[in-house]
């Protein structure tokens, strides 16, 4: 009496899952991303560097080195932001991966075993 039960059940399965890979984990794994870019942008401190740019470098106000120290604390800080740029880049980049290789893979997988029957 239970087998219409089990085999609608199994039937269902399918797309069940495929509802919650693409639409209930996608999301979770885009706020997840997401998190970690934004961590990566506070470790790299964007706010601290954008705030203090023209500050002298290591706080030097003695007199006739203010001008050299704010010119070297300004340089300092925009090699460190270009840096910083560059490797959020990467991140952002390698993040994307990661979410490209999330949406195929299930694919991928029944484009294997498909292989793996019929070939």
């Amino acid at each position: 009496m239970n087998t219409p039960a089990i085999s609608l059940y199994i039937a269902k399965l399918p797309i069940d899952f495929f509802r919650w890979w693409y639409l209930e984990a996608s999301v979770k794994l885009l706020k997840i991303l997401r998190w970690v870019l934004a961590a990566f942008a506070h470790l790299f401190s964007f706010k601290e560097l954008f705030t203090t740019f023209f500050k002298p470098w290591k706080n030097e106000y003695r007199e006739g080195l203010v001008r050299t120290s704010i010119f070297i604390g300004a340089f300092i800080k925009m090699m460190l932001i270009i840096f910083d740029v560059f490797i959020l880049g990467i991140i952002f980049l390698v993040e994307a991966g990661v979410f490209l290789l999330w949406l195929t893979f299930p694919l991928l997988i029944m484009y294997c075993l498909y292989g793996a029957i019929f070939a």
